[in-house]
C-alpha cells in the first residue's frame, strides 16, 4: 500500500511540473508581461503599478495610501505565472475591449497592460472589474500589491 501511495504522489508531482512546463514553453522576459497600475481617487485609495515578466520577475512601485512605498522588487512561483498566462491566452484578453471606464469622477481607474508573443493590448476600468479581467485583476494585485516577500 506505501508503494501505491509513493507512485500516486510522484506522479501527481510529475503532472503539475509537465503543466507548468508547457504552460510556460514559449514564455520569456522579453515576450510575456503584465502591468497593473491603479490611480487615485479624492480620497484614500492605494495608488501603486506592478508588472509581472514572462520569466517570474516582478517589480512593484507604491505611491501613495500604501504601507509600502517606493519600488520593491521579487519574483512570483513558476505556478502562479502559469495561472496568469493561462487567463490571458484562453480568455484571449488581448482582444477585449480597451475601455470599461463608467461616468464617475472618483472612481480609481485600473489599467492592466498586457504584453504577449508581439501584441499589446492596455485595458482600463474604473468601477467594477470586467467579468474577463476578474481573475488577472486578482492575480495581478496578489503578485504586486499584496505579494510581501519583495524587497527594496
Amino acid at each position: 500500500m506505501h508503494y501505491f501511495i509513493v507512485i500516486f504522489f510522484a506522479s501527481i508531482i510529475g503532472t503539475a511540473c509537465s503543466s507548468t512546463d508547457t504552460c510556460l514553453k514559449d514564455v520569456a522576459a522579453d515576450n510575456f508581461s503584465v502591468s497593473i497600475s491603479k490611480g487615485m481617487c479624492f480620497g484614500k485609495c492605494p495608488v501603486y503599478k506592478g508588472t509581472v515578466w514572462g520569466d517570474g520577475r516582478v517589480t512593484y512601485e507604491g505611491q501613495q495610501n500604501v504601507d509600502r512605498l517606493g519600488t520593491f522588487t521579487g519574483v512570483i512561483s513558476q505556478e502562479d505565472l502559469c495561472a496568469l498566462v493561462a487567463q490571458v491566452r484562453e480568455r484571449k484578453l488581448v482582444q477585449l475591449d480597451t475601455s470599461y471606464i463608467d461616468n464617475v469622477p472618483d472612481a480609481p481607474v485600473t489599467t492592466i497592460t498586457i504584453t504577449d508573443k508581439g501584441q499589446s493590448k492596455t485595458l482600463r476600468w474604473n468601477m467594477v472589474s470586467p467579468e474577463p479581467l476578474r481573475e488577472l485583476g486578482s492575480l495581478m494585485v496578489n503578485a504586486t500589491f499584496g505579494n510581501k516577500k519583495m524587497k527594496r
